[in-house]
């Protein structure tokens, strides 16, 4: 009797996942929870592993399906078994082939983008000067057939004359952005979003981090980890997540950092950042951010927050109201540093300051309790000795 391989779930909000490349192939033998297929789900590509042991005798999807979680993917058989891998019930994620079109048709269809395997092939200096320009990468072609995009082809697009009663290009939501659209909108729209703000005098941070420099490459985010973790450490119950009818405290402070990639924005997580200190915050979020920007991030790395932290202070943003990243309850937006005049002791001088905003569910906390959060963070910031007691 023949078996198959599905395609596990793996996460709870996981529904399906594109495939992106198999790991073995027809006639190759695998054991039960060997990886075998490569797949791009709403966070990461992750390598999937095995359901059945056996020899494979068929694939029943090809990179770029969608497959729906559970789904069979492969036929298996036993050393010696018979199988007809064309016969049987065995469905496949691939819509059935549509009548070809005719050859005037084709000649007029716009020329597609370079893609390999479902993805659009475009280098990463190529990718940031489209999204800068707000030119989506399905637009964009290589003057070379069968090449990548490159810098070249963006410019050259952006050159171009329009054409007469032209209308845009229609940009349609990826996978990854109809989630994120999916769950801002559900954020917004069940919590009742309540953001306060702080002004920070960032003197005393500014030289603890050269101090640390001294060590090892730290940044600013590893520091404000590290003061939202000391701070979250002494208000436990605001370390909190959604669930219905009420919230679970947790017990660990899981610090999720926003980060910007060629794919979009990705959010890794620290675990247990009330444990460890700024140096070794400061290594393991830069592992996490090279797998975020090469595409290598698991499953476990995106998930289990608590709390998360969007950083926006490097592109020159002063302050703005961050949306939670549901199912937590907190998300402190953070922006740049500034030169500005300030009162110290009556008397008026020029102090580096940032903004912080701490928007709240509502629901899970009142504005006193969050407020004092917030005071506890600026006062970890302004003051960073007080985060190594």
């Amino acid at each position: 009797m023949p078996k198959y391989l599905i395609l596990p779930k793996i996460g709870m909000n996981m529904e399906e996942a594109v495939i992106s490349e198999w790991l073995v192939q027809p006639g190759d033998r695998v054991e039960k929870e060997q990886m075998v297929v490569r797949a791009e789900t709403d966070k990461a590509v992750q390598d999937l592993f095995a359901t059945e042991s056996g020899i494979v005798r068929k694939l029943l999807v090809k990179p770029g399906d969608v497959v729906p979680c559970q789904q069979r993917i492969a036929v298996l058989t036993e050393e010696g078994e018979d199988c007809d891998p064309d016969g049987g019930e065995e469905p496949s994620a691939a819509p059935p082939p549509t009548a070809e079109k005719p050859a005037a048709a084709a000649s007029i269809a716009p020329a597609p983008a370079a893609r390999e395997k479902g993805r659009i092939r475009i280098s990463p200096l190529a990718r940031k000067m489209a999204r800068e320009l707000g030119i989506a990468p399905e637009a964009l072609t290589p003057a070379q057939p069968g090449k990548r995009i490159v810098k070249a082809d963006v410019l050259r697009f952006r050159q171009r004359p329009a054409a007469a009663g032209e209308a845009g290009v229609f940009v349609p939501l990826s996978r990854r952005r109809q989630v994120i659209a999916k769950r801002m909108a559900a954020s917004a729209g069940e919590k009742p979003r309540v953001t306060l703000s702080a002004t920070v005098d960032c003197g005393e941070l500014i030289g603890w981090r050269e101090r640390l420099k001294q060590e090892r490459k730290v940044t600013y985010n590893e520091l404000l980890v590290k003061a939202c973790a000391c701070a979250l450490g002494r208000y436990p119950e605001m370390n909190c997540v959604s669930e219905p009818g009420g919230h679970r405290v947790m017990p660990s402070v899981n610090i999720g950092v926003a980060v910007d990639t060629p794919e979009g924005l990705l959010v890794p997580v620290l675990k247990e950042t009330q444990r460890k200190g700024v140096l070794q915050l400061a290594e393991e979020f830069a592992q996490l951010v090279e797998k975020a920007r090469n595409g290598s991030l698991t499953l476990d790395e995106m998930t289990g927050g608590t709390f998360s932290i969007s950083n926006l202070g490097m592109l020159g943003v002063e302050r703005f109201d961050p949306i939670i990243n549901a199912p937590e309850c907190l998300i402190l937006g953070v922006g740049c540093m500034k030169e500005i005049p300030v009162v110290v002791d009556h008397q008026v001088c020029i102090r580096t300051c940032m903004q912080l905003s701490l928007a709240f569910d509502h629901t899970a906390f009142d504005g006193a309790a969050a407020a004092r959060l917030l005071a506890e963070i600026k006062r970890m910031l302004e003051c960073p000795v007080l985060m190594l007691s």
